[in-house]
């Protein structure tokens, strides 16, 4: 098993384009990676991606977004706090 961490919405300036992300993605892939955790934001953003204020599963939205474009399955992120 091979998980790789793809930021998949980094929310700073010059930060990757859904293009890289795209493309990184299906390399990722066809390298042989078995697993994507789909990570949302930097350390260095000042979008909150995990404070209480941010409501829970805000950003499964980009993970869904990447699904249609590969096979391997994908880890959604932030603020899941509930598995139903």
């Amino acid at each position: 098993i091979v998980i790789f961490r793809l930021s998949m919405l980094d929310l700073i300036n010059k930060g990757s384009s859904w293009g890289e992300v795209l493309l990184l993605a299906k390399q990722l892939e066809a390298a042989g990676v078995t697993m994507i955790n789909t990570g949302i934001g930097w350390h260095e953003a000042r979008i909150p991606t995990i404070a209480t204020c941010v409501p829970r599963a805000a950003f499964t939205f980009v993970t869904e977004k990447l699904k249609p474009h590969v096979t391997i399955p994908l880890v959604t992120t932030n603020r899941i706090n509930d598995p139903a």
